[in-house]
């Protein structure tokens, strides 16, 4: 091909005056091996623009199937967390059952002897016992409170990932940044006397 044409068709590329095939014509033109040394600058450009061009760009389905993944793993982690929490609180209930069974089946001992023998207590015996009683029952609701009060840095767990999930956004468009930084090192190797 002529060299003048070629720079013509250039020096209008460069303007933003050349159309697609004119475009085409100056890739097909330095993609070849004879090219002057003086456009060497511009083979290399044109050269980064036809491999960046090559970059395949996922289908539009692929944010949607990488959510996808994501939910999906959150459901699985969330519902072992609520299996690990349900499982915590059965144990504490079978606890408190089998205390309140237990003292049950002693008092009613206890309430069948004072029956079977003559011994009568006084109000203020069985105002201790119920006293008594009262303190016990305190007592394991306060360390049920406890255990589930613990459950509460889940919730920053779920926020943190949240600010995660938007960083790796702010990464992923960063990332595309990097043709344009291709170009603009393109761009100044052609222009070096414009820094």
């Amino acid at each position: 091909m002529d060299l003048k044409k070629i720079k013509s068709i250039l020096a209008d590329y460069f303007e933003g005056k050349a159309g697609r095939e004119e475009e085409e014509l100056l890739k097909q033109f330095f993609s070849g091996n004879d090219v002057p040394p003086e456009m060497k600058a511009d083979k290399m450009m044109f050269m980064s623009l036809k491999e960046a061009s090559s970059v395949e760009i996922p289908d539009s389905k692929f944010d949607k199937k990488v959510m996808a993944a994501i939910s999906a793993r959150e459901i699985a982690l969330a519902s072992g967390r609520r299996r690990r929490l349900v499982y915590t609180i059965s144990g504490i209930a079978a606890s408190v059952l089998l205390l309140a069974g237990s003292y049950l089946f002693l008092f009613e001992r206890q309430v069948q002897e004072f029956v079977m023998s003559d011994e009568h207590y006084t109000e203020q015996e069985m105002m201790l016992a119920y006293e008594e009683a009262k303190n016990a029952l305190l007592l394991v609701s306060s360390v049920m409170n406890t255990a589930t009060g613990e459950l509460a840095p889940l919730v920053k767990i779920s926020e943190a990932k949240r600010e995660l999930e938007a960083i790796h956004r702010f990464h992923q468009g960063a990332s595309g940044l990097r043709v344009l930084s291709v170009f603009d090192e393109t761009v100044s190797v052609l222009r070096p006397d414009e820094k």
